[in-house]
């Protein structure tokens, strides 16, 4: 009986998680470059269960017991939340006329050969710590010194450092390059994520490698084709319809789990007070 209550509760515990995760995604609907989260939902290993039993058989020299298998079946314990994996397909570019509005359009990317997932591009940034760490924000700013930000850190150039401006009349062409009253300040760094599984989201925007290594620069990859584009924001490429009507089965099946958890309690509590009871 247990484990069948074991079971109900893991698959409670796993749709919670799952709201979560939806949750989060819609509330982050209207955030530039944000992408959404997808959860991987498994079962845990199953056993395969059998009877023991003790038997014997006459010798010679009398009789002798030995222990034998038989196999009844197997039994599944439940299910669980696997991982949090973000979907970096390229959302829909918004024309919004601000100069600080910066963003990525893919044309062509590689697609990695073991996940058939397609590589993902970033800005370089540089947090307050010396760390780099990549946004997909197209969001940009500009701090007390002028220098392009997104989120507060500084957007890096090509040759690792900040690209400061006089004003917001600088110009970004599409391969990246920074112009101001005809001075070149520089190129935008974006990077390229070969295998987006090496990912992990920080949050503000901003994702890190899990090895701590540098991802590559997207300019210098022959098979990378892309452009930015000023005055476009990228809208996040959250699914809100898919993601209520996916809301509302991850609901329906915690209630259901729920009443299942229910009618174990009323079992044991029968059993425990009722069935048990001495007179």
């Amino acid at each position: 009986m247990l484990k069948g209550l074991y079971t109900a509760a893991s698959a409670m515990i796993t749709q919670q998680r799952r709201t979560e995760m939806l949750t989060n995604n819609i509330a982050n609907a209207n955030t530039p470059g944000y992408k959404e989260d997808q959860g991987s939902i498994r079962s845990f290993p199953e056993m395969l269960l059998s009877r023991i039993e003790s038997d014997s058989f006459q010798t010679g020299s009398g009789s002798r017991s030995f222990s034998k298998q038989t196999p009844i079946g197997s039994l599944n314990t439940g299910v669980y939340m696997q991982e949090l994996k973000p979907l970096f397909s390229q959302g829909d570019l918004q024309s919004t006329n601000e100069p600080t509005d910066i963003a990525i359009s893919e044309k062509e990317v590689p697609v990695n050969e073991q996940t058939k997932d397609k590589a993902a591009l970033f800005y370089a940034v540089r947090l307050g710590s010396g760390d780099i760490r990549y946004s997909r924000s197209s969001r940009f700013s500009l701090n007390e010194n002028n220098e392009l930000t997104i989120n507060g850190n500084v957007v890096l150039s090509t040759a690792g450092r900040p690209i400061a401006v006089e004003s917001g009349n600088f110009k970004v062409e599409e391969d990246g390059t920074v112009t101001e009253n005809g001075r070149n300040l520089g190129a935008i760094d974006v990077r390229i994520a070969l295998d987006t599984r090496n990912l992990a989201r920080e949050g503000n925007d901003l994702y890190r490698t899990e090895n701590g290594q540098e991802l590559p620069s997207a300019a210098a990859n022959p098979a990378v084709n892309y452009s930015l584009k000023q005055g476009m924001s990228e809208r996040s490429n959250v699914d809100v319809t898919r993601d209520y009507t996916e809301m509302t089965t991850a609901y329906r099946s915690f209630e259901a789990n729920q009443k299942v958890l229910q009618a174990y309690d009323k079992s044991m509590d029968k059993a425990a007070n009722e069935i048990g009871k001495i007179v």
